[in-house]
């Protein structure tokens, strides 16, 4: 379980960098076209955040096997 979370926050703060990253660069030169490219990352965040909370509750609902012993 806790390999769980501890890919799930990584997963997080990855995503998290990555959108920084994207606002700091369209803030530092703003221009029409880079703020079509900032909705194409915020998009893309919104998604893989989507797919990373999808992915967590199939694991953390997924049946363990039985222990042995």
């Amino acid at each position: 379980m806790a390999w769980r979370l501890t890919a799930r926050w990584t997963a997080t703060v990855v995503m998290s960098a990555f959108l920084a990253a994207a606002i700091w660069s369209v803030a530092a030169t703003p221009s029409s076209q880079h703020w079509l490219v900032l909705l194409a990352v915020v998009g893309s965040w919104l998604y893989s955040v989507l797919v990373t909370v999808v992915l967590t509750v199939v694991l953390v609902r997924a049946p363990r096997a039985p222990r042995r012993g």
